[in-house]
């Protein structure tokens, strides 16, 4: 008997690194990407499919797919400021606002 399972693992993929990988996740799925919600898993079978995340080679099928799940049950929905995002609106955020990945406060200007 086979069994797939599936094993918790963080990766990091450097913020610069996401604009693209949500420009080429969309074009891949084409015209539906306006209506898809955008999740963390597009963004990491992008990088799998990119060579980043060079650990994961083996879960590329033969069809280039990545058989990869970054949320169990379902893929959780990308936010920002409490509205959940397509592909393209997450495209458009990222061009829009180029600190989007800095944490905390920015300094006040004395």
């Amino acid at each position: 008997m086979q069994v797939k399972v599936y094993v918790p693992t963080v990766v990091e993929i450097p913020n610069a690194y996401v604009p693209a990988l949500a420009r080429r996740a969309s074009e891949t799925i084409g015209d539906k990407a306006a209506k898809v919600s955008a999740t963390r898993g597009h963004l990491v079978r992008q990088a799998v499919q990119d060579g980043l995340l060079r650990q994961f080679d083996d879960l590329v099928c033969e069809d280039g797919s990545v058989d990869l799940v970054c949320d169990p049950g379902t893929e959780v929905p990308l936010e920002l400021q409490n509205k959940t995002l397509s592909l393209g609106e997450l495209m458009d955020a990222l061009q829009s606002n180029r600190d989007w990945g800095e944490a905390g406060p920015r300094p006040k200007a004395a």
